[in-house]
């Protein structure tokens, strides 16, 4: 159904037809992978100030006091929060396939590489072993021109 000779034209048309069948057929292919979890916690010191109302107290000497002032109340607060990283797996067999094509192409240059090394190798002792000649012919005419 997919597969065929012009692929995104067929996609376009299932999207068109049965959207759903696409959706669950991509999500069964590349489903969701959550990559890491971190859990946040803070605290944090809040302070809140009551007002109170003014009230009478009497004492046994009948002296009338009018009392105010306000109360401060500090409490914690902890908050946890957490946080879920979820990665498209889709995006990850993609990064998977460009490491596999890159590690190919990696391990063919390395061959080429020690390819070239042994044939400027081989070039070397040639051109060694040439000289070599050339000099035991040079000293082998100089001997001649002595006798």
């Amino acid at each position: 159904m997919i597969w065929s000779c012009n692929p995104s034209k067929k996609l376009d048309k299932l999207n068109a037809k049965h959207p759903e069948l696409l959706a669950k057929f991509c999500r069964d292919t590349f489903p969701c992978v959550l990559s890491k979890v971190d859990t946040i916690t803070s605290f944090d010191t809040n302070y809140i100030t009551i007002e109170c109302p003014g009230y009478e107290a009497k004492d046994t000497v009948l002296i009338t006091k009018y009392l105010k002032g306000s109360a401060v109340l500090k409490y914690l607060d902890k908050t946890n929060t957490i946080i879920k990283t979820i990665k498209d797996s889709a995006e990850i067999r993609a990064c998977e396939l460009e490491l596999k094509s890159v590690n190919k192409k990696l391990n063919e240059s390395k061959e080429l590489n020690t390819k070239l090394q042994n044939k400027v190798t081989a070039k070397n002792r040639f051109i060694t072993w040439l000289i070599i000649a050339v000099l035991c012919a040079i000293i082998g005419n100089i001997l001649q021109l002595k006798k």
